[in-house]
């Protein structure tokens, strides 16, 4: 039976590519080093460890590191579902997580890290690379998958700030952010938002973005949906 590496092991892999010391040519086992790992106890020192070899990644050019760093955020994004649903980490109504906090709950702790780790690479410059769009749409995507289950603190700004990117991938994952944000809280929807809003379904080609869109406004209580049902097939008579 094959040996799978475990977390250390598959970062020490990343540095040896890092430091162009290795020769492999197939770097799929990775993939499912990976896959294994999301079936084994995660410790949170391990996670610690991932979180700084995926700064790497992103901070290193190396068209080997652009090949794999999908496969890294594939499994950054499926430990939520891990540790909230196959774990059974209870969370408490209107529970707060805050980033690179080391809560006394093991699973959360190791959720607020990957939280810290979301929010530093959409810090990090944006120079349009296919790398930076990858890594910023799979950050925004964690991050609101986790507000579906914590409150966020200052989430709604990490939305904004993306609503508006040519990237398709990351403007999208802004917009479901912001729709179930609204749909948790009673937080008023300012003009300036609804008009973005507005000017983002007149320019979309794609309908999962202005319905996205017009679900804001809705969650929002500024519109009914049988006034999103109009808008949105006056927007097909537009765009089909």
């Amino acid at each position: 039976m094959k040996k799978h590496k475990n977390i250390i092991e598959i970062c020490k892999e990343i540095d040896l590519i890092v430091e162009k010391k290795d020769n492999k040519k197939d770097y799929k086992k990775l993939y499912y080093d990976l896959l294994n790992v999301l079936q084994e106890e995660i410790e949170y020192s391990e996670i610690v460890i991932f979180c700084n070899t995926v700064l790497k990644i992103a901070k290193t050019k190396n068209r080997i590191l652009r090949y794999l760093e999908k496969d890294f955020w594939n499994f950054i994004n499926e430990l939520p579902f891990k540790i909230l649903l196959i774990q059974s980490n209870e969370i408490t109504e209107n529970e707060e997580i805050e980033p690179n906090i080391e809560y006394n709950n093991h699973g959360k702790k190791i959720l607020s890290k990957i939280l810290g780790l979301s929010i530093e690479i959409l810090e990090l410059p944006d120079d349009n690379s296919n790398g930076s769009e990858l890594r910023r749409a799979n950050a925004l995507k964690l991050i609101a998958d986790l507000n579906s289950y914590y409150i966020i603190p200052d989430v709604k700004t990490l939305f904004l700030n993306s609503i508006k990117s040519k990237n398709a991938d990351e403007q999208y994952n802004a917009l479901e952010g912001l729709e179930h944000y609204y749909d948790m809280t009673e937080d008023q929807i300012d003009d300036g938002l609804v008009k973005t809003l507005n000017s983002i379904i007149k320019e979309t080609n794609e309908r999962t973005v202005a319905s996205t869109c017009l679900q804001i406004q809705i969650n929002a209580g500024i519109i009914n949906e049988m006034t999103a049902i109009c808008e949105i097939d006056d927007w097909k008579d537009e765009h089909y």
